[in-house]
Formats: C-alpha cells, sequence, structure tokens
C-alpha cells in the first residue's frame, strides 16, 4: 500500500470547495477544509501556476478557472452508466457466481463497457471490456433491440444493415426481427446459445433510463450446463434486481 499524498488530498479538497462555495478567501477556504492557512495559501499558489485557480485581488478571492472542468470532461454519459452498472454487476456475481456484461450499442453492434469475467470462477475470459458482440445473435443485443423505442430501433437496424457486419442482413429480415421482438415479449428476457462463441450461452434484460434504453446487462453460463429457460428460472430475479439496482442509480441527481 502506497502512502497517501496528503498534498494532493488538501489540493483536490481545495478545488472542490470551489466548485461548491464559489469564489473565497484562503482564510475561508482554511476554515471549511480544515488545511492550516499557510497551508492553503501555498497549495492556492500552486494551483494558480498550473492554470488551476485565480485570484481577484480588488475582492481578495480565489476562484477556480475553466481549465478544472477538463479534467472531467474526459467522464462521458457512457463513463457513467459504466460506474453505475458495475456495484450492481458484482453484487450479481456474488448471487449468481456466472460473469456478466454491461453493454452499449455502437455503430451496428454492441460493445462491453464493464464485466465482471475477470472475478468469477467460471469464466473462461479474462479481457472482455471492449470486444464486440452481435447486436441481433447476442443476447446482450437482443434485449437493447427489445427495449428501444420504434423510431430508435428502426435507426439501430439501418445502421446495422449499413455496417457490412455478420448481422446486416438480418437486420433487413422483417420477419426475423419481428421473431425476436416476440420471443423477448413471450420470455421476458433475452437469450442466445452459441450464436456468439460455442458453448456459452446467455440471458439478458435490456436497461432503460429516462430517454430509452441505455443499454443492457447478461448472465453467461455454458451451454452444456443448463438452458436459458432453466438459468431465467434461477437466475432472472437476481438480473431484474441488478438491473433495477442500475436504473435507480442512472435516476439519482448528479452532484455539481
Amino acid at each position: 500500500m502506497h502512502p497517501n499524498v496528503r498534498a494532493l488530498s488538501r489540493g483536490l479538497a481545495i478545488l472542490s470547495e470551489l466548485n461548491v462555495g464559489g469564489p473565497s478567501s484562503a482564510q475561508t477556504l482554511a476554515r471549511k477544509t480544515g488545511i492550516n492557512r499557510t497551508t492553503a495559501y501555498r497549495l492556492l499558489h500552486t494551483m494558480i501556476e498550473d492554470g488551476f485557480v485565480t485570484f481577484d485581488e480588488p475582492s481578495g478571492e480565489f476562484s477556480s478557472t475553466p481549465q478544472v472542468r477538463q479534467l472531467s470532461d474526459g467522464l462521458s454519459a457512457r463513463d457513467a452508466m459504466s460506474q453505475a452498472a458495475l456495484p450492481a454487476m458484482f453484487a450479481l456475481m456474488k448471487e449468481v457466481s456466472w460473469p456478466s456484461d454491461f453493454a452499449v450499442f455502437d455503430s451496428g453492434s454492441v460493445i462491453i463497457r464493464e464485466t465482471t469475467h475477470p472475478y468469477s470462477p467460471f469464466s473462461v475470459h479474462r479481457a472482455m471490456i471492449g470486444r464486440r458482440r452481435p447486436f441481433l445473435r447476442s443476447s446482450l443485443g437482443r434485449a437493447i433491440l427489445a427495449a428501444a423505442r420504434p423510431k430508435v430501433r428502426k435507426t439501430m437496424l439501418e445502421i446495422t444493415a449499413a455496417s457490412g457486419n455478420a448481422d446486416a442482413a438480418l437486420a433487413e429480415d422483417q420477419a426475423a426481427i419481428y421473431g425476436l421482438l416476440e420471443q423477448f415479449n413471450r420470455d421476458g428476457f433475452a437469450w442466445s446459445v452459441g450464436e456468439t462463441e460455442k458453448n456459452i450461452s446467455a440471458i439478458a434484460l435490456p436497461i432503460v433510463g429516462s430517454s430509452g434504453v441505455i443499454g443492457s446487462m447478461n448472465i453467461i453460463f455454458f451451454s452444456t450446463t443448463m438452458a436459458p429457460q432453466k438459468a431465467a428460472g434461477r437466475y432472472l430475479r437476481n438480473l431484474q434486481k441488478a438491473v433495477a439496482s442500475v436504473e435507480a442509480e442512472l435516476k439519482r441527481p448528479t452532484k455539481r
């Protein structure tokens, strides 16, 4: 375990206070953060030199600069979704032991954003983040398809058809798409058997936010172990609870 860098922690505490409370004097910042005033001055002047803080002489107050915003610009909406999904995924794995993935639609396929494969005793894969799965032949993709609003679904299918990938022709087969939607409505979950990888099956549910479907979460298992219907009988409630947890987390107001 590496020792904490207290100067960094104190500097971040000052930036956080400036972000919440707005322009403040060094004395006020020292009092609110519990940092010695001399140390607060030193940290503030370091951050001025680095471009993160500015000082207004007439008022004697320090303010954060737009450069501070750049620190969070890399945190995209999808990163926030991943952060919301991961705790629920770990809780799910503890309950069912099998691994799971969180994925989103991307350019005619689905891309895995989070996974518990490295931590499951039943996983044969470790590096899963960033891997793609077919939109129409994976449980993850089928769950997203089923939950998408009609106009969004139409656009997703058009993108998939134009992508030239293995699902391109299937995306234009209206009867096949109708069959996938009917299957989801009948079963209450999406599933696949050996369609993305030999001897691998999965069940999945969509994750839906206020603006529509966000992504999906699955539970993966060996095809020789059980059929999707049996897996659903054992684990669907656990998966529903995990999805509900993610959806609730995404509804929480973002702290500013």
